[in-house]
């Protein structure tokens, strides 16, 4: 994983921010139509409008369990990844962040509105 910069606001209990990753960089990008663009692959390998949004949930549940992110939301808008909900710690949160961003694809995390309900 490249480096990110991190702008996280933390208002009571509620936490705003992006985080911006390094962008994907790939020879055979640069021929348009050749292959599907990372942000749209699927769970499998074909092409899925949704497919980062899916693999990143399907990430986080490999590594956290679906029951610890059951509040949570994971959208995607082109290669941005956008959570929102309630998660249980800030701990957690930073942990999700870091791992949607080494997801292929991922330029951008946004946090919109997710709910810390316990401070680690």
């Amino acid at each position: 994983m490249g480096a990110f910069m991190s702008s996280l606001v933390m208002t009571g209990a509620v936490v705003n921010g992006i985080c911006y990753a390094a962008p994907f960089r790939n020879a055979e990008a640069s021929i348009p139509l050749q292959t599907i663009p990372p942000e749209r692959v699927g769970v499998r390998g074909e092409y899925d409008h949704y497919g980062l949004a899916k693999r990143v949930w399907l990430q986080y549940c490999e590594a956290f369990g679906a029951e610890v992110i059951a509040c949570l939301s994971v959208k995607q808008r082109g290669s941005v990844v956008i959570l929102h909900g309630q998660i249980r710690s800030q701990s957690l949160l930073e942990q999700l962040i870091q791992l949607a961003m080494q997801v292929e694809g991922t330029t951008n995390v946004e946090v919109r509105g997710v709910q810390v309900t316990a401070a680690v």
